[in-house]
């Protein structure tokens, strides 16, 4: 099943480059990653089968960068 999770960022596209790479780094499997310029967010597609989400969003926590995280 594929689940979304949004994420405001706050520095813009460092902030989702550093996201991104952290993600990389701990090998997850990321569908789709896209960010929106106008509100500094960050939509992740992920699929539950291969990745688990609870890791996903626990990772994005720890970061400074992320100040909220929905899942959808």
């Amino acid at each position: 099943m594929k689940r979304n999770v949004y994420a405001n960022l706050n520095q813009g596209m460092d902030s989702f480059l550093r996201v991104a790479m952290t993600l990389r780094r701990k090998e997850l499997e990321v569908e789709s990653m896209s960010m929106s310029a106008e509100n500094c967010g960050m939509h992740l597609t992920i699929n539950d089968e291969t990745t688990s989400l609870e890791d996903v969003i626990n990772y994005m926590r720890k970061l400074h960068d992320v100040s909220d995280l929905k899942v959808m």
